[in-house]
C-alpha cells in the first residue's frame, strides 16, 4: 500500500498523514520518529505499519526498546504487520530484559499477531511460556492466551502443540477473570474440545465482566458455538468490569 491509498481508506488521516509528509516523511531515517512530538510520532508509527518496509521495522523495534512509553503499542501494532524474520530476536530479546508490564505486552502482542514470520515455533513457545508464567502480570498473560488463540496450529510438533493446549485448558481455571476469559477465546480459535467441560461450567456460572468487553461466561458461551460450528454472538462491550 503506498500513501495515496492509505490517504484513500482512511480519509479521516489524511490530513495528518500530510502534515508527515512536509515533515520528511518520504525521506525518513532510521530515528526520524523520535524526532516528532507525541501525536505525530504514534501517526507516524501507525503509517509505516501500512507503507514500511524492514527498515521501518528496524526504527519500530528502537521505539519498543526505548523509553517512549507512550509510542510501544503503537510501534508493536505496526510491527505485526512489517516485521520479517529477523526482528524476532530483537522482540524476545526485549521480552527477556524488559520488567516494564506495558512494554513487555507491547512485545507479546507484536508476537501474536506476526504476519509475515513463516517459522512460528519460537513464537508459540514463549507465548506459552508466559501464559503459563504466575508471576507474570495478568494483563501479559492474558495479552499471551489471545497469541496463542491466534497462532497456535496443529502443524506444530505434537508436543509443542500440546504444551500450549494444556496452558490454554489450565488458563480456564485461573483466579483472574481476563485469564479465564482469553483462556476461553483460545480455546474457542482452537477449537480445543477437551476444554468443553470447563467451558460448559463457565458458560452458566461465570459472570465476571472484563473491561472493555464482556463476561468470561458470554465468551465462554461463543467459543462453544465456534466449536459446534456455529457463530459468535455479536455483543457489546462493557465499560468496567464488576466490583
Amino acid at each position: 500500500m503506498n500513501l495515496k491509498e492509505v490517504k484513500n481508506q482512511f480519509p479521516e488521516a489524511a490530513g495528518e498523514i500530510e502534515i508527515l509528509e512536509s515533515l520528511g516523511f518520504a525521506s525518513r531515517s532510521g530515528n526520524w520518529i523520535d524526532t516528532l512530538d507525541v501525536e505525530k510520532a504514534q501517526t507516524a508509527c501507525w503509517l509505516v505499519g501500512r507503507v514500511g518496509n524492514d527498515q521501518d521495522a528496524d526504527a519500530l523495534i528502537s521505539i519498543l526498546s526505548g523509553q517512549r512509553s507512550e509510542l510501544w503499542m503503537q510501534a508493536a501494532t505496526s510491527l505485526s504487520l512489517i516485521a520479517i524474520e529477523k526482528h524476532l530476536n530483537s522482540l524476545l530479546f526485549i521480552l527477556a530484559t524488559s520488567s516494564n508490564p506495558v512494554q513487555r505486552n507491547s512485545a507479546v502482542y507484536a508476537l501474536s499477531f506476526l504476519s509475515n514470520c513463516t517459522e512460528n515455533h519460537e513464537v508459540i513457545r514463549t507465548l506459552t511460556y508466559i501464559a503459563a508464567n504466575n508471576a507474570e502480570s495478568p494483563s501479559v498473560r492474558s495479552q499471551a492466551l489471545e497469541g496463542l488463540g491466534n497462532q497456535l496450529s496443529q502443524k506444530l510438533s505434537t508436543n509443542l502443540y500440546q504444551r500450549a493446549v494444556s496452558v490454554i485448558i489450565q488458563a480456564l481455571n485461573s483466579s483472574e477473570a481476563e485469564i479465564r476469559f482469553w483462556g476461553c477465546f483460545a480455546a474457542g480459535a482452537v477449537k480445543i474440545k477437551e476444554a468443553l467441560p470447563k467451558l460448559q461450567v463457565l458458560a452458566q456460572t461465570d459472570n465476571t465482566i472484563v473491561a472493555g468487553w464482556w463476561s468470561v461466561g458470554e465468551e465462554a458461551e461463543d467459543s462453544i458455538a465456534l466449536m459446534d460450528g456455529g457463530e459468535p454472538a455479536l455483543r457489546k462491550p462493557h465499560n468496567s468490569p464488576n466490583p
